[in-house]
Order: structure tokens, then C-alpha cells, then sequence
């Protein structure tokens, strides 16, 4: 039996050395005792106080693991300690306090205990079982607060967990989110694909059917084929642009480099669309650097084109009345292209979205406007297979401005400047 009270002691004083122990009593002997005794255990942090009415301000600067506590005191017993210190200690906090009093009664033993004490022992009390009260207390506290941590450590991953969890709703959210925005994206591809196919077709059909009959003069046969051949190339138009975003999508388009002259493409350009333009009442300016009259640059001459006989079109699709200014300036390591109408304009809310599939900025079930709604998404995956970037400048009422750059070799540029030499 003494053996093992023994080893339990010396167990004590390895784990528990570092514990904080407070001592509350008005008897200063009781004091020396205690701490010679605590002392001698190993114990380094001990205080103590002879004035019970120093506990609070002591339990809050020294955070005591263990309190000494004695009963019988002048201004405020061991009774009113307990009672006066609850509010100073964490609900899930456990305090461990050892009474050590002289009242032996039931009554007194029982009182303290249940006004938070965690043991009792009379006065006068044996040294070696105060020592092993002190080290059971302090073991309990010690597993009280691994408890504690565990529990932290617990809430902790709940936390993380719940978070993890909300996540994964958000993520979820946003997948159901894209996959219904798929599935619209889906309807207006058919409805886009059903409109913009079929209107050519019925004017191409009707038109033919009435080229078949007899009583039609020379003048509306020709009249009729004219209009055939805009429903003609209105169809090719649509067969081409849903061609083209499928082969950005899926990441087929190629890309041929070769010199390109800027000034002549842009001539050819301008010859093209003329017609079209001045048949509408606008006139089409083509802008050009004159200090680079024989600017080349190595890019993909066809895609070049197509980008900016998107961005014509629109700016004809969406124009009035006024002008239209198309051109190019040079940088120093990028080419500046640019379209410039005087027409509707776009809201600023919707400049976000008029890169996106099939948009339009009518955006209504009528379709005011004809087209398939690819053109500009078309023109920013060229670009990005180009190494270029395109925005625009729009008020509502005046007209947009839409630019887009091209990267530019530095021969390129001395070849251009040679050219003016």
C-alpha cells in the first residue's frame, strides 16, 4: 500500500510540477506549512493569500489549476469564495478546489461540497494524503481539459466539415446552375438554328414556286432572284457561323500565319461592304495610318477578315442612320482595330453579356433583329487563337466602338517604316 501511495506521488510531481496552486487562508502558519509542504512535492507555481478578498483579482492574473481553500475566514468565508467566484469561471470551465478546514461537522462537509467544492479535508490533516488529493484533483483537471481540447479539436472538424459540406451545396448549386443554363443555352441553339434556317429556306422555296409560274414578268423574275440570293447568303452566313463557333468550342480552328498587307486587306474590305451600307443610306470610312502605307504582319489572313466582317455587320445591322469608321493604328507591339457606328448603342448591363452564345441586345422573343447571335462570340475566339483582345466603348442613342488588338512583330514595324523611306 505504501509503495503504491508512493508512486503515485512521484507521478504527481512529474505531471502535475508545473501546475498553478492558489492558497486561501487567514492563518499564516497554515500558509508556510502549505507552501513548504508544495514546495517539497516540486510543485513551482504556487501563491497564496491570507485575505480572501484578494481571490478574485489573484484567480484573474495567476489563472490558478487548483485552489487551497480554507472556511473559516474574516470578511468572507470559504462559502462566499465559492459563491463569488462562480461568475469568473468558464461554465466549461472545471476548477478543482480542495476545502481544508477545521469545522469537522456533516453539515459543514456537506455545504461545501455542494456549493462547488471538489474535495474536503479537517484541519489538522495529514501532509501525504493532502499531497494525494492534490494530485488526484489536478489529474482530473488535466483530463477535464484534454476532454476540453478533444472537444475543440471536435467542433473544430464540424466545423471545417460543415463548411466542406457547404461548399459542396454551393458547388452543387452551381453545377445544377450551369446545367440548366445549358439546357436554355440548348433551346435557343434550336430555336436560333430553326429560325435563322428556315426563314432563308421559306424565301428561297416561295420564291422559286413563284419563278414557276407563268404570269410573272421579266422585271419580278429578277426581283425574285435577288431576293433569293440574300435568303442564299443569308443561309450560308448561319451554316458558317455555327460551323465556326463549333470548331472553337471544340478547339479545332486552325490557325495559318502568313504576311498579310493591312492596307489592301482593308481596301478589299471596304469594297465589299460598300454596297450593302450605301444601299442602307450610311457611308462606310475607312481610316488608315499614313506613316504605314506598307504595313505587313504575320497573322491568319481569313480570320482576320472574318472578325471584322462580324463586327461590320453588326455595325450595319444596328445603324440607321449616320456613318461607320473602320480602320487600324499602330503600337508599339500590337495593331489597334477598330469598328465605329452612330447606331443604337448598348446598355452597360449588357456589354457583359453581348461576348456570350446567341445573344442579341434585343434580347426579345420577337427577334427583331436577324442573325444567329454568334458574331461576336465568333470574333473573341478567333482572337484568343490569334493572341489578341477585343472590348467596346457604347452609349445607348450614339452608337458603340468596338476595338480589338493584334500582336505585332518587330520586323514587321521596320519593314513598314522602310516601305515610307
Amino acid at each position: 500500500m505504501t509503495e503504491t501511495l508512493l508512486t503515485e506521488q512521484t507521478m504527481g510531481k512529474a505531471l502535475f510540477k508545473n501546475a498553478r496552486i492558489l492558497i486561501v487562508d487567514d492563518q499564516q502558519p497554515n500558509v508556510d506549512l502549505l507552501e513548504g509542504f508544495l514546495e517539497m512535492e516540486g510543485y513551482e507555481f504556487v501563491k497564496s493569500t491570507t485575505d480572501p478578498r484578494d481571490v478574485f483579482s489573484l484567480y484573474e492574473s495567476f489563472d490558478p489549476d487548483l485552489i487551497l481553500l480554507d472556511l473559516a475566514m474574516p470578511y468572507l468565508t470559504g462559502f462566499d469564495v465559492m459563491d463569488k467566484l462562480k461568475p469568473y469561471v468558464d461554465e466549461n470551465t472545471f476548477l478543482p478546489i480542495l476545502v481544508l478546514s477545521a469545522n469537522i461537522t456533516a453539515e459543514a462537509k456537506q455545504k461545501a461540497l455542494s456549493e462547488g467544492a471538489s474535495d474536503f479535508l479537517s484541519k489538522p490533516f495529514d501532509l501525504t494524503e493532502v499531497g494525494l488529493r492534490i494530485s488526484n484533483l489536478l489529474y482530473a483537471r488535466s483530463l477535464h481539459l484534454q476532454l476540453k481540447n478533444q472537444n475543440l479539436l471536435l467542433e473544430e472538424k464540424v466545423k471545417e466539415r460543415t463548411s466542406e459540406l457547404e461548399k459542396l451545396a454551393i458547388d452543387l448549386l452551381a453545377a445544377k446552375n450551369r446545367a440548366e443554363a445549358s439546357d436554355r443555352l440548348k433551346t435557343s441553339f434550336l430555336q436560333s438554328i430553326s429560325h435563322e434556317i428556315r426563314t432563308p429556306m421559306n424565301g428561297i422555296l416561295g420564291f422559286a414556286r413563284l419563278l414557276a409560274t407563268d404570269n410573272i414578268s421579266d422585271d419580278e423574275k429578277q426581283e425574285c432572284v435577288g431576293l433569293m440570293e440574300v435568303s442564299a447568303d443569308r443561309l450560308i452566313n448561319t451554316i458558317t457561323d455555327y460551323v465556326d463557333i463549333s470548331l472553337i468550342n471544340s478547339d479545332n480552328l486552325e490557325v495559318r500565319y502568313q504576311g498579310v498587307h493591312l492596307n489592301k486587306m482593308m481596301i478589299e474590305i471596304q469594297n465589299k461592304y460598300g454596297k450593302p451600307f450605301k444601299d442602307k443610306g450610311l457611308s462606310l470610312n475607312l481610316l488608315l495610318p499614313v506613316e504605314y502605307p506598307d504595313i505587313k504582319v504575320e497573322t491568319d489572313p481569313d480570320l482576320l477578315r472574318t472578325v471584322i466582317g462580324h463586327m461590320l455587320s453588326n455595325a450595319l445591322k444596328f445603324t440607321f442612320n449616320g456613318s461607320i469608321e473602320t480602320g487600324f493604328n499602330i503600337h508599339e507591339s500590337e495593331i489597334e482595330f477598330f469598328v465605329k457606328d452612330t447606331g443604337i448603342g448598348i446598355k452597360e448591363d449588357a456589354q457583359k453579356q453581348i461576348f456570350d452564345k446567341f445573344v442579341q441586345i434585343d434580347g426579345s422573343s420577337t427577334r427583331f433583329f436577324e442573325g444567329s447571335g454568334l458574331g461576336l462570340s465568333i470574333c473573341q475566339g478567333i482572337l484568343n487563337k490569334l493572341g489578341g483582345e477585343i472590348n467596346l466603348q457604347s452609349v445607348p442613342g450614339e452608337g458603340s466602338a468596338f476595338y480589338f488588338t493584334l500582336p505585332i512583330k518587330q520586323n514587321s514595324l521596320q519593314q513598314a517604316e522602310q516601305g515610307t523611306k
